[in-house]
């Protein structure tokens, strides 16, 4: 079962690193769980600095507009490897079959498979872009992505923060000389690696929840 464990230095008393028992033996969960925690820290002080000068943010649980309507989700390698983790070992309960349907039978342009009556099935492990995607003011319309009809609504991630969540995830690419891990950040190693969450093979995911053997890799 996952844990939160609290951090307090330089963050916000109510910001926590996801934790798993496996981070002992599953030499990428550290990483990834690393860069996640690093993006929650920058996001939490953007909306704080936000909020503070008499904005409201809109995104609640329920809210899943953005889940609906975004074709174009980038996710980086550790990301993907991450997501099929959590799938296959962590969902366990009544929420497994629902999703391994939508997963089989997902097609480009359908929304998000992993999108469950309203809310994100795989939350702890969703993307940095779903991540740093925040709305102020008012929740969006059925349809809107308010990138394009309010982007003064939408938050603008630090980018500091940002690059510090991705270099996080370098290491996984065996890129863990701390010279090297600024010449792939500044030459954008990874960004070269992203995929669209939409493009990749969730049929593959949907056939290990089943015990069977894909015939590619995610």
């Amino acid at each position: 079962m996952a844990k939160k464990k609290k951090k307090t230095s330089g963050t916000r008393p109510n910001i926590k690193r996801l934790t798993f028992p496996e981070e002992s033996t599953v030499t990428w969960l550290p990483m990834l769980l690393d860069a996640y925690f690093i993006a929650d820290r920058g996001i939490a002080e953007a909306i704080r600095k936000r909020v503070s000068k008499g904005e409201r943010l809109a995104c609640s649980k329920g809210c899943s507009t953005c889940c609906a309507t975004h074709v174009t989700i980038p996710v980086y390698p550790l990301e993907v490897v991450g997501i099929y983790w959590y799938v296959i070992e962590k969902i366990l309960g009544p929420e497994r079959p629902v999703l391994k349907k939508q997963l089989a039978e997902f097609a480009k342009g359908k929304p998000c498979p992993f999108l469950i009556e309203g809310a994100c099935g795989i939350h702890p492990m969703r993307p940095l872009a779903c991540r740093h995607f925040n709305v102020f003011n008012r929740p969006c319309e059925p349809g809107e992505d308010p990138f394009y009809t309010r982007r003064h609504d939408v938050l603008t991630p630090d980018e500091r923060w940002k690059n510090k969540a991705v270099a996080a995830m370098l290491p996984f690419h065996g890129i863990r000389d701390r010279a090297k891990r600024r010449l792939a950040a500044k030459s954008g190693f990874l960004n070269s690696q992203v995929q669209n969450l939409h493009d990749i093979n969730w049929n593959n995911l949907a056939m290990r929840m089943e015990g069977k053997k894909p015939p590619v890799r995610p």
